[in-house]
């Protein structure tokens, strides 16, 4: 009898341990793995300064309208964004100059934005900028633009970068899964990070729940193009975009010879 009971035991916990399984495994198979959204709906293109800024870089002096954000005094190589317009008149964040070896190359229609960022490269030639094409609460999304020198010294655009198509590019790289208040992203088949929201008063997700497109920024102080991106949480109230629990996600950038770029090495920034 003792031995009937105990085998009528063992039987029930292998029962129960396989039904445990069976709703651990049902468990993962229900969660569903989706891409994330882009919020730009299209590309941003050729931007247009006011009247302003071409007339005021006309005057080719280089005065306090300006403000450098690069001296490579070695290769004798700056740039110059202009910060407001004779008469103090704004410039909306339009208008660069690139002086190399004294020959000044201007850039009239180049949105700089608030916080441009500039490296030159010796060895190569190049020069890589970033400027803030959209700029607001919560929002701040670059455009990197790689300049090079014509044998005279004047400057021309070589590649550029628009944010809409980086934002699809990342839309093909992300994804994600929502498990209560738990959201997982990934790349490809890698688990990037679980974050868990915290913010109670905007009512439940939204359908789609985790958005891309708004901050969309570069760092080109090294050697290698890296682009980071704030994914965004979207609820059912307001339908605007939170980053409060969101990590900042980075991916080396790498032109392409024949035009267009790739990404890799996607990962989390700690």
């Amino acid at each position: 009898m003792i031995k009937m009971r105990k085998t009528v035991c063992l039987l029930i916990a292998a029962i129960l341990m396989c039904g445990a399984v069976a709703v651990s495994c049902k468990g993962k198979k229900n969660v569903e793995i989706k891409p994330v959204k882009g919020v730009l709906e299209n590309p941003i293109g050729s931007l247009k300064a006011p009247e302003i800024v071409e007339a005021t870089i006309n005057r080719h002096v280089l005065d306090s309208c300006y403000e450098s954000i690069l001296k490579d005094t070695v290769s004798n190589v700056s740039v110059w964004s202009l910060i407001r317009g004779v008469g103090d008149q704004s410039t909306e964040g339009f208008g660069l100059v690139v002086v190399n070896k004294g020959y000044a190359t201007a850039f009239p229609d180049f949105r700089h934005g608030n916080n441009p960022s500039a490296r030159y490269d010796s060895v190569s030639g190049d020069l890589w900028l970033t400027g803030g094409v959209m700029e607001g609460t919560g929002v701040l999304v670059e455009r990197p633009c790689l300049l090079r020198f014509r044998e005279k010294g004047n400057a021309y655009l070589a590649a550029a970068i628009d944010p809409y198509e980086m934002q699809q590019a990342l839309c093909k790289e992300l994804s994600y899964s929502v498990d209560g208040e738990n959201i997982t992203l990934y790349n490809g088949d890698k688990e990037l990070v679980t974050v868990t929201n915290t913010i109670k008063d905007m009512g439940d997700f939204y359908d789609d729940v985790v958005w891309i497109g708004e901050q969309l920024t570069y760092d080109v102080s090294g050697e290698n193009i890296y682009v980071h991106v704030v994914p965004g949480v979207n609820f059912v109230t307001g339908k605007v975009l939170h980053y409060d629990d969101m990590p900042t996600i980075s991916a080396l950038v790498t032109l392409n010879n024949g035009g267009g770029f790739t990404l890799s090495d996607v990962k989390v920034e700690n």
